[in-house]
This record gives structure tokens, C-alpha cells and sequence, in this order.
């Protein structure tokens, strides 16, 4: 019982700074919760060979009520197009299909590794490269988009993120407005965090070295303590992030991506 007090209180506190922080940079919460988790659930008994499962798939299972919130606020806003996100949302579910199909199959230290350099790729685009990326005057079509939308979905199900991360600057790169693309990269995590869920609890189903009170590889004590935490420290971060420099939150941002991104290949290299 006191193991499960002090989870309670260590993982209600990673989500109001998960969510803080989430709030501050503008970012889904995946990229700032996946590299706390790697830290603390070894400490409270996570099996090495499914540490990163468990994190990916907690991750994602948060990933769901955040994303019903903001696709309901881009609606009202109007900013969200149905017609384009309809056969986007088939390549997401395929694409997060094929990742959790593959999530029980890889190491932790493969999908770890897939992290990083997910990692190190949106700390270069955030850094160096965003809002300087355009490809194109049309938004993708056909084959193009269903190819697009599946690999978004399946690095979404493979690194425990929304997916958000991946589409806005995709749709921004074909010349969406930076208003349409959040509204689809929003209503991108309905699809990553429903099959997402539903798919790491089958992939992990009895699997030894899963933490207590665990359906899968989603840890059911964590995903409800953090929920009501993150949820009420977002909007704090988003008006503090308000009254801050748009450029120094940005390099700020960038040289934390990096920090993460090193920390994790010295953690793999140990």
C-alpha cells in the first residue's frame, strides 16, 4: 500500500508538470511524459524488457481525452475540415494498426532508439527548420495522403504521442494553414489514442513484469492519477507560455529536445 501512495503521489505530480510543460511549448504531452517515465517506473518494479511498453502505452491511453477537448474546441472554432480529415483518418488507423502490431515484437531498447530519433528530428525542425518548410500549394491526395497519414499514425503508435507533432508541420510543408493543420493534428489523436489504447492493452494482455493494477501495457494507476493533473496544469502552461518570449520558448525548447535525445542514447549506450 505505501508503493502504491507513493506512485499516486509521484506520477500526480510528473502530470501537472507533464501537462505544465505540455501547455508552455505548445506540444503534446507524449514527448515530455515518454522520457519520465523511462526514469521512474524501473523504480517501482517495471521489468526491464517492458519498461518502454509500458510507457508508450500509458502515454498513448493519456493521449485519448486530450484529444476529444481540442478537436471539440477546433470545431467550435471552425477550423476543423471534415471532408479532409475523413480519408486521413483511415491512413491513421492503418498506420496505428501496423504499430501495434509491431509494438510487441520490439525491444525496448528498438523502440527506445525510435524515440530518440524522433526525438532529435522535431528538435531540428523546431530549431532550425519551422515555418520554413513548404513543398507544395495543395494539400496531399489520394495515395500521397493515405501514405502520409499511415506513417504518422504508426510512429504515433510506436512512440506514445498523439501523432499532432508529425502532422501540423506535414500539412503546414503542402500549404495548409497553420489553423487547419492543429485542427487536424488535434482530431489525429482521437484515432492514435483509441486504437492506440485499445491495442497496447491486447499487445501487453498477461505479459510477465507488468506493474500492479496494469490492463496491458496501460498502467490504470498512472493514466488516472496523471489524467486530472495534466488536464488542470495545461491551461496554466499555455498563459504562462503567453507572457514569454515566442523565441526563447523556442530555443529553450530545441535545447531541451536535444537534452532528452542525448540523455536517451547515453541511457542505451550504458
Amino acid at each position: 500500500m505505501e508503493e502504491l501512495a507513493l506512485r499516486i503521489v509521484v506520477f500526480a505530480l510528473v502530470g501537472a508538470a507533464a501537462g505544465f510543460l505540455s501547455g508552455l511549448f505548445g506540444v503534446g504531452g507524449g514527448i515530455i511524459r515518454i522520457p519520465i517515465f523511462l526514469r521512474l517506473l524501473p523504480l517501482f518494479g517495471v521489468a526491464h524488457p517492458v519498461v518502454m511498453h509500458v510507457a508508450v502505452g500509458t502515454s498513448i491511453a493519456l493521449v485519448l481525452p486530450a484529444a476529444v477537448a481540442a478537436t471539440r474546441k477546433q470545431i467550435a472554432l471552425g477550423n476543423f475540415d471534415l471532408s479532409f480529415y475523413r480519408t486521413w483518418a483511415i491512413g491513421i488507423f492503418v498506420g496505428a494498426l501496423l504499430g501495434n502490431v509491431l509494438l510487441p515484437h520490439v525491444s525496448t531498447e528498438i523502440l527506445t532508439i525510435i524515440f530518440a530519433i524522433f526525438i532529435f528530428l522535431v528538435a531540428v525542425y523546431e530549431g532550425f527548420l519551422k515555418g520554413r518548410v513548404t513543398n507544395a500549394k495543395q494539400l496531399p491526395r489520394g495515395a500521397t495522403k493515405l501514405a502520409l497519414a499511415t506513417g504518422v499514425g504508426c510512429i504515433a503508435a510506436l512512440t506514445g504521442t498523439a501523432g499532432g507533432t508529425v502532422t501540423t508541420p506535414t500539412l503546414q510543408a503542402f500549404g495548409a494553414r497553420i489553423e487547419a493543420a492543429i485542427a487536424i493534428a488535434s482530431a489525429t489523436g482521437l484515432v492514435t489514442g483509441s486504437v492506440g489504447t485499445i491495442g497496447a492493452i491486447l499487445a501487453g494482455w498477461q505479459v510477465p513484469g507488468l506493474p500492479s493494477f496494469s490492463l496491458g501495457y496501460v498502467d490504470l494507476v498512472i493514466f488516472a492519477v496523471m489524467l486530472p493533473t495534466t488536464m488542470l496544469a495545461a491551461p496554466l502552461g499555455v498563459r504562462t507560455g503567453h507572457r514569454l518570449s515566442e523565441l526563447w520558448l523556442k530555443r529553450v525548447f530545441t535545447i531541451l529536445l536535444f537534452i532528452i535525445a542525448a540523455d536517451l542514447v547515453l541511457k542505451l549506450a550504458g
